[in-house]
């Protein structure tokens, strides 16, 4: 069952998002047990998001309020794999469980089987790591020392890279790190000090290499700041690098160098740093009141070329098709998001699961009823990914035929109003020679 669930996640994976990249797979290459560790921005997306990008089977750790009782129970921990971790903010009368929880932990490592571990211990839609819980240390101690050093548990930093965890079609970048060895940390001191500090040393590397995955903002102003430009210079610092927009591994490593440059200003030249700052907000308010992307004002005027009016035409019957054969689903799936009323996090991962369950029963339902009341009999077993295939053709036809969309009625506003075409180009050519500047004065650094 795990086996089956672990494929159907992976396929709807693929339907949520447009691009998935997953590097850093080549660390996994020895036996384990391993401690796969993550970000946690997205609730129930992330622990499917890790373990269908690895081929160990893992072992979740999860909150205890959510695993329920009874069946609900039995099925979550058999058939997910899913231990509970009883929090004192939430279920205070039970944390007394937890000892048993962390031998149980104990005895999956022992058996070189993997657990995955969301050290954060709350899930957050930022762009950061929070401090981490030393429950990741305490386990590897504990396993290493019954195993007198043997165990070779190994700590996996995983980097969940969302571009929006809650938004059909976009990108994600799972940034698997090098494993980190329980063992060089620990030794067999029984003092309770150097235990504290042990714990706490590695503690703090698991938090550095975890952050080492991520995109890491420490501050909200700083994010804001480094979306604002990614969203307005995206394009020509792809360009100038000659990094290819599908390339997500690339695009990480540039936005990181850009997080860092934006921390360096911020200490060295905070006054500049400000600047930058208040004209880039001026600069998307500007684009915000004329309701104007600043991904098209590079390619509004490119004409299009006769492939692209041909990839409309032709593929117009399959977005149709696509269209009106997961119309109902998706409606209904919109309509339940609609109605519960979830916080931040959870967004995208309802959206994802209960979608999942809605087109899964939608499919089978469609099958039964044109197996019994037509001629197609083992024909109909095709449908699923017919629809499937078609529909995430027509997300994509859709995507395409918006951004030609916007980019004819920016082209028209611009004729109609040529004085508004210069002064936004004037202000963004302003801001990119400034952005230039301060790159070039970072990697010039002493």
């Amino acid at each position: 069952m795990y086996a089956f669930l672990k494929i159907l996640c992976r396929l709807t994976l693929l339907g949520y998002f447009k691009r998935i990249k997953i590097s850093g797979r080549e660390h996994l290459k020895e036996d384990g047990p391993y401690i796969f560790v993550a970000n946690h921005p997205s609730a129930f997306m992330d622990p499917i998001a890790v373990a269908t990008s690895i081929k160990q089977t893992v072992y979740f750790l999860a909150a205890g309020e959510y695993m329920g009782k009874g069946l609900k129970f039995k099925f979550m921990n058999k058939v997910l794999h899913m231990i509970p971790i009883y929090r004192p903010s939430t279920m205070p009368g039970d944390t007394h469980k937890n000892k048993a929880i962390f031998s149980k932990c104990t005895e999956h490592l022992l058996r070189k089987r993997c657990l995955l571990v969301f050290p954060e211990g709350v899930s957050v839609t930022e762009r950061k790591i929070l401090p981490l819980k030393t429950g990741v240390a305490r386990i590897a101690r504990t396993t290493e020392l019954e195993a007198d050093f043997k165990a070779k548990v190994k700590i996996v930093p995983v980097g969940l890279n969302y571009s929006d965890p809650h938004t059909f079609r976009s990108d994600l970048f799972i940034n698997i790190g090098k494993p980190i060895h329980a063992k060089d940390f620990f030794s067999k001191s029984e003092e309770k000090e150097m235990i504290q500090e042990e714990v706490k040393a590695l503690t703090n590397h698991i938090e550095e290499k975890m952050i080492d995955s991520i995109l890491h903002h420490e501050e909200a102003e700083m994010e804001f700041l480094m979306e604002r430009l990614n969203a307005s210079y995206s394009n020509e610092l792809h360009e100038e690098l000659n990094i290819d927009f599908s390339d997500q591994e690339a695009a990480f490593k540039l936005d990181k160098l850009t997080i860092d440059a934006i921390k360096h200003f911020k200490i060295e030249d905070e006054s500049a740093y400000k600047n930058m700052k208040e004209q880039v907000k001026s600069y998307v308010h500007l684009l915000k009141n004329q309701g104007i992307k600043d991904r098209d004002l590079t390619k509004y005027q490119t004409p299009y070329s006769a492939v692209q009016i041909l990839y409309l035409i032709i593929g117009l019957p399959f977005f149709t098709l696509g269209y009106l054969g997961n119309f109902i689903p998706f409606i209904i799936n919109d309509r339940i998001q609609k109605m519960i009323n979830n916080q931040d996090s959870f967004q995208g991962s309802l959206k994802m699961g209960i979608g999942l369950f809605i087109f899964l029963l939608y499919y089978i339902a469609l099958v039964i009823v044109l197996w019994m009341l037509t001629p197609l009999g083992f024909i109909s077993l095709l449908i699923p990914f017919i629809l499937y295939l078609s529909g995430t053709y027509a997300l994509i036809y859709r995507k395409v035929f918006n951004v030609i969309k916007r980019r004819m009625n920016l082209k028209k506003t611009f004729k109609e109003q040529p004085h508004l075409a210069s002064d936004i180009l004037q202000e963004r050519d302003l801001l990119y020679a400034k952005l230039q500047a301060f790159r070039k004065a970072y990697d010039n650094r002493a």
